[in-house]
């Protein structure tokens, strides 16, 4: 079911009339019905690959709970420090086994569903290299609704668990809807179980300002993705189905394009689920901070899909670059590396790891991991240059600091994101390294002006409507610059103004939105990750 589909509307309203009419203390309960019935309509059958996610998923932390409970009773009744150190390791020791068992089991449910056609294939092709004749048939499994993001949000969960920085909840069908919220199961944000359970068994009441926020909300997120993203959609199939014709001036075309497709498509779709949580006083963490704005990769990775980023990097990053063994490690290469490179050792295995992981998350295709590595070399290099770029800035701090540099910076990585991204749209890394060549081998800028965008499918009309929604989603952007969002500025606005700007963004959805009779709706991007 789209969010954008008049179905998802008329599911909504009746799922908020449901949940106004219930008593508070059972309202968690509506929600959760929701959710399975909006997960049900992508498919009854992917309710099992929930449905044992969360199943494992408690079963396993109510054993910790257990342990948990004994090993406390056990501590009480001891007075001896070393005893009770002993319980406490012994208690450790078998929650650590029982998470593990977790993780390998929600992991393998992925792993099986998104990666064995992908290690089958890999394996026939190195078969065939050898010339084995013998090959492993595909499974073809089809792949379930959001299973990356309610895996890893629930991956948080059991380590939290673990980690004993979230309480454990006994009740299995409350875990059964903070796995299975409905507006977040598409395409996040991955949220972390103590802080959205504040809000997410609440009950809250709806008011008349939450719900403005949310609807408002909603609207905004139609806009980018109607107005913009899906109205440049088929130009950027054109030229990413057609690489031999449309090469040079017109990849970087298409790399950008791709850029903004991808921000008002996947910032769309998280401004629709923050917005239908608002409705229901659910609170979810925000996903974007203006990434564009980024003057290095490492620094856009802090504002776009913020909860991804922040997922690596406190359960897998510092997880492994701190672990016992890369600290060996650090100390095993001093000699051979230096004792300098080799305390920055840990850091750049961790990082190629991290991204590697990554890139293996957003698809199982060479093209997403030669992404993922990708970004995290440059990443890589980046922390390497960081002295020079110091010098350089105590050097010349007037212009290190000036308007130009700064804007320099953020060209210069936008475009770089861009190119690193280029392996999402073009179908195999041999030819996307050829389509990156092809600006320095075959860039015709007569071509182009003669050419230009007439053989992209669309009309002039809706270049025109795109381009006039990116120029308003840039102004809203900087509107919502500092820590107020941009509705908590526009709510400071009278309400004539108020009203205006919100009936603009309905009116221009309502007349430009691509949508309607024999128009064909396109899933969000990140749905298919």
């Amino acid at each position: 079911m789209l969010f954008t589909s008049s179905g998802f509307l008329v599911f909504l309203a009746a799922l908020l009339a449901v949940y106004a009419i219930t008593p508070k203390k059972y309202r968690w309960f509506i929600l959760l019905v929701g959710s399975l019935t909006f997960y049900a309509f992508a498919g009854p059958q992917f309710l099992l690959y929930i449905g044992a996610t969360i199943v494992i998923t408690y079963i396993c932390t109510m054993q910790v709970a257990k342990l948990r409970k004994k090993r406390d009773e056990a501590i009480e009744q001891t007075t001896e420090k070393q005893q009770k150190k002993a319980i406490k390791e012994r208690a450790k020791k078998v929650s650590k086994r029982w998470t593990a068992v977790c993780l390998v089991l929600i992991l393998g449910i992925l792993a099986a569903v998104k990666y064995t056609d992908f290690v089958l294939a890999n394996a026939n092709a190195v078969i065939g290299v050898f010339g084995g004749v013998r090959r492993f048939g595909l499974l073809g499994l089809a792949l379930p609704m959001g299973i990356s993001f309610y895996t890893f949000q629930t991956v948080g969960y059991v380590i939290d668990v673990f980690r004993e920085k979230a309480e454990i909840q006994k009740n299995p069908l409350k875990l059964a809807l903070f796995v299975s919220f409905f507006p977040q199961v598409v395409q996040g944000p991955i949220s972390r179980f103590g802080e959205l359970s504040k809000t997410l068994y609440s009950g809250t009441r709806i008011n008349r300002h939450d719900f403005a926020r949310g609807a408002n909300r909603i609207l905004w997120g139609f806009f980018k993705k109607l107005v913009i993203a899906d109205r440049l959609w088929p130009a950027l199939v054109v030229l990413t189905s057609y690489p031999e014709e449309f090469q040079g001036i017109y990849y970087l075309l298409a790399i950008g394009m791709y850029a903004v497709i991808l921000f008002c498509d996947f910032t769309g779709g998280i401004d629709i689920t923050i917005g239908v949580a608002e409705l229901f006083g659910v609170k979810l963490p925000e996903n974007f901070n203006r990434p564009f704005y980024s003057k290095s990769i490492q620094e856009y990775w802090q504002r776009w899909h913020m909860t991804m980023y922040m997922w690596f990097r406190d359960y897998v990053f510092y997880t492994v670059a701190a672990s016992k063994k890369m600290l060996r490690f650090s100390k095993a290469t001093k000699k051979i590396v230096g004792e300098a490179f080799s305390k920055r050792l840990p850091v750049h295995i961790t990082l190629v790891w991290v991204w590697f992981l990554t890139g293996l998350w957003h698809g199982a295709t060479w093209n997403f991991i030669a992404w993922g590595l990708a970004n995290g070399f440059v990443i890589m290099a980046s922390l390497e240059l960081a002295p020079l770029y110091n010098r350089f800035s105590k050097k010349f701090p007037t212009l290190h600091s000036s308007l130009p540099y700064r804007g320099f910076q953020i060209f210069r990585t936008f475009w770089l994101m861009n190119m690193i991204r280029s392996f999402d749209i073009y179908d195999g890394v041999r030819n996307t390294f050829g389509m990156m060549r092809s600006v320095f081998t075959n860039f015709s800028l007569s071509q182009f002006l003669t050419v230009g965008i007439t053989e992209l499918t669309l009309p002039t009309a809706d270049y025109i409507s795109a381009g006039v929604g990116l120029m308003i989603v840039f102004w809203v952007s900087w509107l919502g610059r500092g820590e107020k969002d941009y509705r908590e500025r526009l709510f400071e606005f009278k309400w004539p103004l108020r009203y205006l700007a919100t009936g603009i963004i309905l009116f221009m959805t309502l007349v430009m939105g691509a949508y309607g009779f024999g128009f064909d709706a396109r899933q969000f991007i990140y749905n298919v990750f």
